[in-house]
């Protein structure tokens, strides 16, 4: 590879410092519609789990 080539395939600065911004927003866009589901179906698990834990106990209870 000539010179000339290799200075066009290297990443410059601007380049590099984009990757993390990127990860960033993809991180707060995973986090985001975490959130969003967790707001959307969260009574709903909390209401599955509690009926689980109240029938357990009263299997447990009744032996």
């Amino acid at each position: 590879m000539s010179r000339s080539m290799s200075k066009y395939l290297r990443p410059t600065r601007k380049e590099r410092g984009v990757s993390s911004v990127e990860y960033i927003i993809v991180l707060v866009l995973v986090a985001l519609t975490g959130i969003a589901v967790f707001k959307l179906f969260g009574q709903q698990i909390k209401t599955k789990m509690t009926d689980a834990n109240t029938k357990m106990q009263n299997d447990v209870n009744s032996q």
